[in-house]
C-alpha cells in the first residue's frame, strides 16, 4: 500500500469513527422520540424481517438495472434518502417542520452532488440510521443480524456477484450511497466521467472494499460499511448497563474498537477484485463487543 493509499484509508476510517460518535450523540434524542423500526426490540425475528426487506429491495433494483429503468432506481433511492433524513430530523423538530430540512437536503443532493456534499450527507444519514436500528433491537437480535449480513455479503460478492452488479449500477448513477475520497484536490464527483464507463474496480457502495482500482479519480466507501457495525455499538450502549467513558459503556467501546480493527484488516486484502467488507467489519465489531462484555462482567443476553 502506497503512502497515498494509507492516507485515504485513514480518511475512510475517520468517517467511520465520526459516524459512530455522532450516532451515540443523537441516540438520546431518537430514543426520546419513540421512533422504532421494530415494535419488539427483543424479538429474534427482527433480523429475518430485515433480511427479507433487503432481498426484496435488492431484487427490485437489479431488475430495474437489467431493464435499464434508471428512474425506478432513482425513485427508490430518493425515497430511502428522504425517509432516512426525516427520521433523523424529526427527533429534534416537530413532524411538519421536519419536512423543510428534509426537502432542502434532497434538493441539494439532487442538484449539487459534489463529493463533500455527499460525504457530509453520508455521515449524518449513517449516524441516524445506525441509531434508529440500534435502539430498535437488543444485542441478541443485533448479533444475529450482523452474522446473517456477513454471510449474505460474502455470498453476494464472491458467489452470485449480484452485489457487484448492483454496486456498479449505483456508482454510475452517482447516487449518494457512498463516501467519496478524492485522489486529487481538483477532483469533482459531479463531473467524473470515468464513473459512466464500464470499467470495474474493487469498490462497492455497500459492504465491499473501499479502494477502487483503475482510472477513477476517487476512492469509495459504502454507507453500509459504516452503518451495520454501528448498529451493534448503539444497541450495546442502550440495552446493557450504563457506565464506562463519557456515557458510553465498556461493551460499546469494545465494539467501536473492534470495528476499527476489522476495517484495518479489510484494508490488507487484495485489491485485484471486489472484497466483501462485512465479514471483516462484523467479525471485528462482534469480537470487540464480546471482549468488552467480558471486561465489564456483563452478560450480553
Amino acid at each position: 500500500m502506497t503512502d497515498s493509499s494509507r492516507i485515504h484509508v485513514l480518511v475512510m476510517l475517520f468517517f467511520v469513527i465520526v459516524v459512530q460518535i455522532l450516532a451515540l450523540a443523537v441516540t438520546p434524542a431518537i430514543s426520546a422520540s419513540d421512533s422504532r423500526v421494530f415494535q419488539d426490540p427483543t424479538s429474534t425475528s427482527n433480523p429475518f424481517i430485515y433480511m427479507i426487506l433487503i432481498l426484496a429491495f435488492t431484487a427490485l433494483l437489479l431488475l430495474a438495472i437489467k431493464m435499464n429503468k434508471s428512474w425506478i432506481i432513482s425513485g427508490f433511492i430518493q425515497l430511502s434518502i428522504a425517509l432516512s433524513i426525516y427520521y433523523l430530523v424529526v427527533a429534534f423538530l416537530p413532524p411538519l417542520l421536519a419536512l423543510l430540512p428534509t426537502a432542502a437536503v434532497l434538493l441539494f443532493i439532487r442538484y449539487y452532488p459534489e463529493w463533500y456534499v455527499v460525504d457530509i450527507f453520508g455521515i449524518a444519514v449513517c449516524a441516524g440510521i445506525s441509531s434508529l436500528f440500534g435502539v430498535s433491537m437488543t444485542t441478541l437480535p443485533t448479533l444475529m443480524l450482523l452474522i446473517i449480513l456477513a454471510v449474505y455479503d460474502a455470498i453476494s460478492v464472491y458467489k452470485t456477484k449480484h452485489m457487484v452488479s448492483l454496486a456498479e449500477g449505483v456508482i454510475k448513477m452517482k447516487a449518494p450511497l457512498l463516501f467519496v475520497v478524492p485522489k486529487s484536490r481538483n477532483y469533482s464527483f459531479r463531473k467524473d466521467q470515468s464513473l459512466l464507463t464500464h470499467e470495474t474496480g474493487g469498490s462497492q457502495p455497500q459492504a465491499a472494499t473501499p479502494l477502487a482500482k483503475g482510472k477513477r479519480g476517487a476512492y469509495f466507501l459504502g454507507l453500509g460499511d459504516a452503518i451495520i457495525p454501528t448498529i451493534l455499538v448503539i444497541s450495546a450502549n442502550t440495552s446493557l448497563p450504563a457506565g464506562g467513558l463519557f456515557g458510553v459503556n465498556i461493551p460499546a467501546i469494545g465494539a467501536m474498537l473492534g470495528t476499527y480493527l476489522g476495517f484495518l484488516a479489510l484494508m490488507t486484502t487484495s485489491r485485484d477484485r471486489p472484497q466483501a467488507g462485512l465479514p471483516f467489519l462484523n467479525s471485528g465489531v462482534i469480537l470487540g463487543f464480546l471482549a468488552g462484555c467480558a471486561i465489564a462482567g456483563v452478560r450480553p443476553f
